[in-house]
């Protein structure tokens, strides 16, 4: 498990958690200091999500299906911007 947090040597770096048992969901990342969520989706198209609780990505990270879990606590509850490549 990948625990994101604040680093007092350096600057804030997120890391993937990659979902390969997910359906819907490719990989995440969260950034603590902005509450930052991050969602890539296997149909290619990434998300940021703001001011996510760290909280709900401690959940995330535990949950069973990452895609139940998203569409229960995340999807419609927190303002959320598509990545541009």
């Amino acid at each position: 498990m990948i625990v994101i947090g604040f680093n007092p040597n350096g600057p804030q770096r997120m890391s993937w958690i990659e979902t390969p048992d997910s359906s819907s969901i490719a990989r995440f990342a969260y950034d603590v200091a902005t509450q930052l969520l991050t969602i890539e989706f296997k149909n290619g198209r990434t998300y940021n999500y703001y001011e996510v609780p760290g909280s709900v990505f401690e959940e995330m990270l535990a949950a069973p299906s990452k895609g139940r879990f998203f569409l229960k606590n995340i999807d419609g509850r927190y303002p959320y911007a598509l990545v541009e490549r």
